[in-house]
Parts: structure tokens; sequence; C-alpha cells
């Protein structure tokens, strides 16, 4: 049996979103599982909800971050939290991974951007974050272009359609894994993902 693709969908602004990002690449490597990244705008984008996920000085923040820093311990992952939240500006993080997956480097770019915003406080989206990101992914020369054309009608409606189509799908959060018509949602559930990918059950 052929194993299917996964489509990993995420927004930049989601924090539970770097755990998958920075493991998803072995994983898949090692089930034999083609993964594919897609941006949507938000979660908000996706449920018309208005709030944040997380709110300040909320029971629900402080486990978040406890509970993202649990498993990123066991995951072997370097971590300083919390992390600041909301990121600066993951709309147009957003935008410059859509452009990246276009060109080829976005996945790379993702990996910085959440490596910055995690292990050094630098939110995704800020100039910081988005220099050192594209500078790490070999896009040093062409960020003056990348930016611009992020920023673009273009690429906004590109970014538009792919939310649209993550709405079509039933998605309402970040990282979400689509396997055909099956969705998973959370990073808690890649494995699943990934094992029905390869044989099409649990």
């Amino acid at each position: 049996m052929t194993a299917a693709a996964i489509d990993f969908w995420f927004t930049m602004g989601s924090t539970y979103t770097f755990l998958t990002v920075s493991r998803i690449d072995e994983a898949a490597r090692a089930a034999g599982v083609h993964v594919r990244m897609r941006c949507f705008k938000s979660v908000g984008a996706l449920t018309g909800g208005t709030q944040l996920p997380f709110l300040p000085d909320t029971a629900k923040m402080r486990y978040m971050w406890r509970d993202i820093a649990r498993r990123a311990d066991k995951l072997g992952l370097k971590v300083s939290l919390p992390a600041p939240y909301p990121a600066p500006s993951p709309p147009r993080a957003n935008r410059v991974a859509t452009v990246g997956m276009r060109e080829g480097w976005g996945p790379a770019y993702v990996r910085s951007a959440y490596r910055h915003w995690f292990e050094r406080g630098v939110g995704n989206g800020g100039e910081e974050n988005l220099r050192f990101a594209l500078m790490d992914c070999g896009q040093g020369d062409a960020i003056d272009r990348i930016l611009t054309l992020a920023d673009s009608d273009e690429v906004v409606q590109d970014l538009d359609r792919a939310t649209e189509e993550a709405r079509g799908l039933g998605l309402f959060g970040s990282p979400s894994f689509v396997v055909g018509k099956e969705v998973f949602w959370g990073d808690d559930h890649l494995e699943e993902a990934l094992r029905w990918a390869k044989h099409g059950r649990l």
C-alpha cells in the first residue's frame, strides 16, 4: 500500500505548532510519508472568533506554557518560556511562508522562525524574526524582495484562498493534519495522522 500524503495546516501565530514544526520532518521520514506544509491566516479566520486562544493571566494560558514545556522536554527541544504571546505579526509571517512554499525555502523558514520565537524570544512576524529566519534559510540577499512580495495583493489573495480551503475542510485550529478526508487536530495527533496516511487506519 502506498502511503498517502499529509497536508499539515498551520498558522504562525500558534504556539503548539512549534512542537510540530520541530519534529514533523523526522517523524514523516521515519514513517515514509510525504508532508505538504500549508498556511492559513489565523484561527479566527477559520472560526469567526475574535478572542485570542489564550488570554493573559488565565489558568488556560498557564496550562499551555506548562504543557509545551513538558512536551518540549520529552522531545529534547530547547525552549525559553514563556515566549512572547501573541507574536508580533503572524499574518506577515504567514505571507512570507506562503512565498517560501512557492519558492522551495518555506519549510526551512518556518522552522527557523519558530526556533527564534521559542528559543530566543523573538516573535513570529516581527522585523527581527523575519530577517533572522530568512537569513537562516539562505535568503539573506533577497529579504527586501521577499517582504515586498509577501505584502503584495497577489500573496494576500493566495493566503485568503488557502484559508477558504482550510475552512472548507472543516479545520478550526493549528496544527491540523489532513489525510484525504480525515482530519487530525493537535500536535499530539501527529503520530495518528502518520499511521492513517500509511495504513488507512489507526
